[in-house]
């Protein structure tokens, strides 16, 4: 039983891991595991050749150049989550928030901020501010 299994696993082996202990007489069948080398070889031997590396953590179809430019794309960091990327630019929501907190609290004055609630609140006052939802020119036309 363990000849016939153990021949099993030498046909499903890629070449060169077949165990076979070189100076004895035992006959090795190995599968070829390279492209050039399984296009010679039946479709049984090719799906028994894969079946063998994915069985022992092996590469099952070797990448080729071009598909290794976008594994190798892809396993490194994205440009915008590098340290040396993000830290470049300075928190502006972090300082947005506390200048508008302090804005409110009354110690610091954005007066471009201050002449634009001064313009729509003069806009309010003369009955140009926008419309509210549902009150626009679309609206009134169909009453």
């Amino acid at each position: 039983m363990r000849s016939a299994l153990s021949s099993a696993f030498r046909l499903a082996l890629p070449a060169g891991r077949c165990g076979a202990v070189r100076g004895r007489s035992s006959v090795c069948v190995c599968v070829p595991t390279h492209l050039w080398e399984m296009s010679k070889v039946s479709s049984y031997a090719l799906r028994m050749a894969r079946l063998s590396a994915q069985i022992f953590g092996e590469v099952v179809r070797p990448t080729d150049s071009k598909s290794m430019k976008v594994v190798k794309l892809f396993s490194e960091q994205p440009i915008a989550k590098r340290k040396e990327v993000y830290s470049w630019y300075p928190p502006h929501n972090t300082y947005y928030a506390l200048m508008k907190k302090l804005r409110f609290l009354g110690l610091y004055r954005d007066e471009h901020q201050d002449f634009k609630e001064e313009m729509r609140r003069l806009k309010k006052l003369r009955g140009k501010e926008k419309p509210k939802k549902g009150e626009g020119k679309r609206a009134l036309k169909k009453k």
